[in-house]
């Protein structure tokens, strides 16, 4: 073996030309005949920035860094393995440490630069490196590897086995030589597609190291293994600055748009080879602004065509991993473009599949491991330019189909990924039927469907609300109406009850549009009245009065007299919150007539109470309290205790505005009794506490404090951010009354903040002021 030293020759990829024993011959014979010389620091060069990298730079160096002996009750035994000590935390030192994460992500990057870094350290006394194109048409084969290896280690070609094994136990002894002559080599294999193609690679001790890249988390190695993320926000805007700032020190681009650097890092999905090619393209056109090249990025119909600098480009990446997939497995990976929202859960995805659970699994697992996939708590999720790459592939798979049956331009129609489609969105609208029949007053006791109980279903809907609300937009692209229009009414109760008031109003306008589109007019107005009732929780009140009008005007259109008058109903809240009190007033006498026409009790003792609140408003005391104590009466007579507690405290209201402290206090009583009873939204228990705690003018401060504690934990429950504001207001005057200055001063800058976060600007500028009386 030649004398070993650190020469500039690189042990790379594209080796060929002879027989291994485990590729097809090649007729061309490209080393020369003479003896190679030794090539031990091969290691290509270290990028010039490495942005964000500083906690997986010291994972990688921590696993390079030579041991000084072996780790206390750890020994080598022949055929054992090491065996450690259960009750020691030290760490063995690895033979292996493999870096893994998405294409683009920077894994040779790291490698380079913690390779260099421990060359520089005095680790190692040599290295070797090789490019194994894993992902290629054309990998390297072991044997070729090997082949290299030996080359660069001083072994002459007329010398070389002919079969990868004979190659590998070749190598072993080179390297234990050079070990026994106190040289140790670090050995890079980037770029490898699987264990298999690395195995031999591996010395037979610890004496040296190999540091791997892969898109695939390798488990099979007993390795290190170091999984790379894309980039912080932070250190992707720092990349794009230390790119331009390298290509001339002048451009100034990238420091004087701070707030468009961080679009088009987010653009880009801050994965670091869609950073360098977008650094690149403003290089290249030094006009261009970041903003513009942000602008294009957020409007292209495919920015993966958009990242491609001439030699990179981001879609080629990602097409390395994919024709690596199985068949089964690409396909499975395209239909997961087709999940409506940013995740999906196991269930999901055998239904988009048509696949049992068990195989769904299987692959799942291996696109994770191919890093084409994340999985967080059970939940699978796609990077967001892989996503856009999934997508591109099921639409052109979808496009064949269609030209293949000579659908060409027919909408919703038998392709494959359009039937996967609609099994998802059934599923989804199926089971969401089913988890919103616990949120019913009747439901509490009873399971219903697929879910145990309340809880169980709430949790559903909660880990698939983006999915669900999603769903209706995906719907009505591929011209599902049944779905479209339904989902929303099914999501309805739901999204009140969790205070999802966007989301509401984003799925319900939907459901109008589609519900006009197919003339449905019954389905129509109904889509209206909800869109009128979440416009009102909204406090768009102009735009409720508009919404109910129109769905009392189609109710009556279709002699719905009932849902007429409900629409009505809603119209009189509108016109209330709006500032027209006489109006609301003659409105909900409008629907109080035609309920009692129509002898719905329900719907009566919803408009006995809002009744009583117009009255109230415009001091007609005597009819406010008759109002309210009908429709307490109404549903006390139903069951409905929840709404009966509602009313006990609006009657309540009424008859503190007459006087009638005690009486008023007696409702409290029985409203907060009724309300625990209920067990329904927790919004409406907490505002059913919040009034009681106002009206209830004998509470000691610590009742007050118990009073409002409760409706704060109710507020959590129900997601109510503006009614959870209050109650740390509430909770501040209770305090100051306790005489706890400090817990008072707590409590009213919370308020302060969450009223100010919620654009309740006057009620914080309030809440200020006490505080500021507070401290001074």
């Amino acid at each position: 073996m030649a004398a070993s030293g650190l020469r500039s020759v690189a042990a790379a990829g594209n080796i060929g030309a002879v027989t291994t024993g485990d590729e097809s011959p090649l007729t061309v014979n490209v080393y020369p005949p003479a003896p190679a010389p030794t090539a031990l620091a091969s290691l290509p060069a270290t990028p010039s920035q490495l942005s964000g990298r500083d906690t997986e730079m010291e994972q990688v160096l921590s696993a390079l860094q030579p041991h000084t002996g072996a780790p206390r009750q750890a020994v080598d035994r022949p055929g054992a393995g090491t065996v450690a000590s259960a009750a020691d935390d030290v760490v063995p030192p690895v033979l292996v440490t493999s870096v893994a994460g998405l294409a683009g992500v920077g894994k040779t990057a790291l490698a380079l630069t913690c390779g260099h870094a421990a060359a520089e350290a005095g680790w190692f006394t040599g290295s070797l490196f090789i490019d194994l194109h894993g992902y290629d048409e054309s990998p390297v084969q072991p044997g070729q590897a090997l082949e290299a290896f030996l080359r660069a280690l001083g072994v002459n070609p007329t010398d070389m086995p002919a079969a990868a094994e004979e190659r590998a136990a070749l190598y072993r002894s080179a390297l234990e030589d050079m070990a026994d002559q106190g040289q140790r080599l670090l050995i890079v294999a980037d770029n490898a597609a699987s264990a298999d193609q690395v195995r031999l690679l591996l010395p037979g001790s610890r004496r040296h190291q190999v540091l791997i890249t892969s898109r695939h988390t390798l488990p099979t190695l007993n390795a290190r293994l170091v999984d790379l993320a894309v980039l912080s926000p932070v250190a992707a805007a720092a990349l794009l600055r230390h790119a331009l700032h390298r290509a001339n020190p002048a451009d100034r681009r990238v420091l004087d748009a701070v707030e468009d650097v961080e679009e088009l890092a987010g653009l880009c999905g801050y994965l670091p080879l869609a950073l360098h090619i977008s650094a690149a393209l403003l290089i290249l056109e030094p006009d261009q602004t970041v903003a513009e090249l942000a602008a294009e990025l957020a409007t292209a119909r495919s920015r993966l065509s958009l990242l491609d600098d001439g030699e990179r480009a981001v879609r080629a990446s990602f097409d390395l991993s994919y024709r690596r997939l199985p068949a089964d497995h690409a396909e499975l990976f395209r239909l997961l473009a087709l999940n409506p929202g940013p995740d999906i859960g196991l269930e999901a995805v055998a239904v988009l599949a048509a696949r049992p659970l068990p195989a769904v699994r299987t692959m799942l697992r291996a696109l994770v491991q191919a890093h084409l996939l994340e999985c967080v708590n059970r939940r699978w999720s796609m990077h967001d330019l892989v996503r856009d790459y999934a997508t591109e592939l099921a639409d052109d798979t979808q496009q064949a189909a269609f030209n293949s049956a000579g659908e060409e331009g027919t909408p919703g129609g038998a392709a494959p990924h359009v039937q996967a489609c609609s099994r998802l969105l059934e599923h989804y609208a199926t089971t969401a039927r089913a988890a919103s029949a616990h949120l019913t007053m009747r439901a509490h006791s009873a399971a219903v469907g697929a879910f145990a109980d309340q809880d169980e279903a709430l949790a559903w809907l909660d880990t698939e609300r983006v999915n669900l609300t999603a769903s209706v937009a995906a719907a009505a692209a591929i011209r599902h109406h049944d779905i479209a229009g339904q989902l929303p009414v099914i999501l309805y109760d739901y999204l009140i009850w969790r205070g999802y008031i966007d989301d509401l109003i984003a799925v319900t306008t939907i459901a109008c549009d589609i519900a006009h589109q197919t003339g449905a007019l019954a389905a129509e107005a109904g889509a209206w009245n909800n869109l009128g009732i979440a416009l009102i929780e909204a406090s768009r009140y102009e735009e409720a009065v508009l919404t109910h009008r129109r769905a009392a005007d189609l109710f009556g259109s279709v002699d719905d007299h009932n849902s007429r008058g409900k629409a009505l109903n809603g119209l009189g809240s509108a016109l209330g919150y709006s500032g027209n009190p006489t109006d609301a007033l003659q409105t909900y006498q409008q629907a109080l007539t035609i309920q009692r026409e129509c002898g719905d009790l329900q719907e009566q003792a919803a408009v006995l109470n809002n009744l009583s609140l117009s009255h109230q408003e415009l001091e007609n005391v005597e009819a406010a309290c008759a109002a309210a104590e009908e429709a307490a009466s109404l549903f006390r007579q139903l069951g409905d205790t929840t709404n009966e507690a509602k009313a006990l405290c609006t009657s309540a209201l009424a008859l503190q505005a007459s006087g009638q402290h005690n009486e008023a206090q007696a409702l409290c009583e029985r409203a907060i009794e009724s309300t625990r009873r209920a067990g329904g939204n927790p919004r409406d228990e907490a505002a059913v506490l919040m009034t009681c705690t106002e009206l209830l003018t004998d509470l000691t401060p610590q009742q007050k404090i118990t009073y409002l504690l409760q409706a704060q934990a109710a507020c959590a429950r129900a997601n109510a951010h503006d009614l959870y504001a209050h109650t740390f207001a509430a909770l501040g005057m209770a305090w100051i009354n306790a005489g706890d200055w400090d817990q008072a001063t707590t409590h009213l800058t919370r308020a302060a903040t969450m009223l100010d976060d919620l654009g309740l600007a006057s009620e914080a500028a309030d809440v200020r002021d006490l505080l500021a009386l507070l401290q001074a």
